[in-house]
Parts: C-alpha cells; structure tokens; sequence
C-alpha cells in the first residue's frame, strides 16, 4: 500500500494523524507522479515556500498566482532566462510551457489551487498536509522555473494588471446585463502570441 494517504477534506488542515486509504480510482500514473513530487519535496525549503502561499502567509496570493501564468504572461508574452541542467542558460516562456505541461499533465494534475482529490503527506514531525497531486505538482513547476521568483520580483506590476482587468471585466458584466443582448463570452487576455513579437536576445558563437 502506497504510504501516502488519499481523502477528502478542507485543504491544508494539519494533524498528527491520519489514515492511510487508497482511492478507487488511484492510478498507477498518479503514483509515479506523486512519487517524483515526492522526492521534489524531500527540499523542505521548496515545501515552505508553497505553504506560505497556499496558507496566505505570504504576500503572494493564489489569486496573482493563477492570473500571472493563465492572463499576464500570455498577454504579455513573459520570457526571461533560467538555467537549465542539459542545456545551461535557456529562456523560459511562462505561458508556452505551461500550456505544454497542461497539455500534457491535465488540469486535475496542475492546478494551483486545492482542488479535485485530495491527499496527505507526511510534514515535519509527526504532522502531515492535506493538498493534492495537481496543487504540488504545479508549484514543482513554479519553484523550478523561478515564477515565484518572478513574480516576487515584479508584484506590484502584475497585481496591478489583474485588479485592472478584473475591474474593467465587472463593468462588461454589468453593461450586459442591463442590455437585452447577450453578448458572448470573451477572452480576459489576448495572446501575444497571435500577434508579431521582437525579442532580443544574446547569441554567441564559438569557432573550434
């Protein structure tokens, strides 16, 4: 029996104990996954930094999390440098890869939010937290291509596009409303991609 426990519940309630019960529809793809989110988070450093968001402790919210990846990024086609193990230094297109990874994942196993099934695993001590495999699995992501860092490093400009955007969209809402037309759903954000986007970046070339 897999030693980590899977139930349902309020997110991120800790305790000291807990059962160890196997979902009816627990699958082998869900094991390796957890198993591989599980050697991630043997860094408690990585744990703490998605407790602090996910328990509102930090300054960075759920909220500004979701909308940086899903709104900002793509209409403003947010790229920048990480370094990558195989290939040193790359640039990281925050959008392009997470479509990619939610394609390839599904949304049940990348969401930032607490949704869907829910699991335990064990803490420090004896105690444990209760999320899910998508919620660790997306902060795995965020963590390894430096999106918290990033969005720690421009907070007040992106806040400040998702409380815009929200405002301008409650005012569409309630225009429509008032209008015997219904009006059909739009996007909160265009793609950059859909347009034509100059990005400069360095090159250099070895001669052997």
């Amino acid at each position: 029996m897999n030693k980590y426990a899977f139930y349902f519940g309020k997110c991120l309630k800790t305790t000291s104990k807990y059962l160890l019960i196997m979902s009816a529809n627990y699958t082998t793809q869900n094991d390796l996954l957890l198993n591989n989110l599980m050697d991630f988070y043997k860094d408690t450093d990585s744990l703490d930094k998605m407790l602090k968001i996910i328990t509102g402790e930090s300054k960075i919210s759920l909220r500004i999390v979701d909308w940086f990846v899903t709104n900002y990024a793509k209409k403003n086609y947010t790229t920048y440098a990480i370094e990558d193990p195989s290939y040193g230094s790359k640039r990281f297109k925050v959008y392009v890869d997470y479509k990619l990874k939610l394609k390839a994942y599904s949304k049940a196993r990348l969401d930032p939010f607490c949704r869907w099934e829910r699991i335990s695993i064990p803490y420090k001590g004896d105690t444990s937290i209760e999320t899910t495999i998508g919620q660790l699995n997306f902060f795995k992501w965020a963590l390894e291509n430096k999106i918290i860092e990033y969005i720690e490093n421009n907070y007040d400009t992106i806040e400040k596009d998702m409380n815009s955007r929200n405002s301008t969209s409650k005012r569409k809402e309630l225009s429509s409303e008032n209008s015997k037309t219904r009006k059909k759903r739009e996007e909160l954000s265009i793609s950059a991609t859909k347009s034509i986007k100059k990005e400069k970046v360095e090159i250099v070339v070895q001669f052997n």
